[in-house]
């Protein structure tokens, strides 16, 4: 069975609450197309890093064209293998989509020939790339000895929503959720407290509404 965190995983850009900034964006972004992009998505977790980066996925690729890996698993071979992937087109939407978590922990080899790569006029025509990180992540690649300047450039930035910027839209949708799920007994401020001790994780506060902690005394 599905958690509730997967289970609810917004499927649209309407569903995703609380980052009326990001959405809007999108919106301008979407109309001028999506492919040959690189995204940086930037965010606390559980607030919504990947849910952006298949939801830009998810207009644009196929599902079989979509690669998600995390960037301590991405080394030269492997770069080597999307580039030989962005040579061509794949059959259907026509684009592929590679969507790198965790991307703090690239190494700088893997930085200095992404640079390289996504200047190539087969990878921009064939392909997007997302790359998600955490705030904290994101001061750590900036701190290391490379310069990761060059590669960000390259890159528009999507920064989500944090703290009590989210907490109301959070425990909103945190409470429809309960409710569906027949897990609900308590009134929104319970919710928004709970937002709040999860430090707004929204993963984390599913987890504890699926452990039953929202039902009636």
């Amino acid at each position: 069975m599905k958690s509730l965190y997967e289970q609810f995983r917004p499927r649209t850009w309407d569903e995703l609450v609380g980052q009326d900034k990001l959405t809007a964006k999108m919106s301008v972004l979407r109309r001028r197309g999506l492919v040959g992009r690189v995204f940086w998505v930037t965010g606390d977790s559980g607030t919504g890093k990947t849910t952006v980066a298949r939801l830009v996925a998810s207009e644009i690729a196929d599902d079989y064209a979509v690669v998600e890996i995390d960037a301590q698993d991405l080394g030269m071979d492997r770069v080597r293998e999307f580039e030989r992937m962005c040579q061509f087109k794949p059959l259907g939407k026509g684009c592929h989509v590679f969507i790198c978590n965790e991307a703090h922990g690239l190494s700088s080899k893997v930085v200095s020939r992404l640079q390289t790569l996504l200047e190539q006029d087969n990878v921009q025509r064939n392909s997007t790339w997302i790359f998600t990180t955490t705030f904290q992540g994101e001061r750590k690649l900036f701190d290391d000895a490379f310069d990761a300047c060059p590669f960000m450039s390259r890159a528009i930035e999507l920064t989500l929503e944090h703290g009590e910027d989210v907490v109301l839209a959070f425990a909103v949708r945190a409470r429809k959720i309960a409710q569906t799920e027949q897990l609900d007994g308590k009134p929104l401020d319970e919710y928004v407290r709970l937002v709040r001790q999860s430090g707004c994780n929204m993963r984390k506060v599913l987890q504890r509404i699926e452990a039953g902690e929202m039902l009636s005394d």
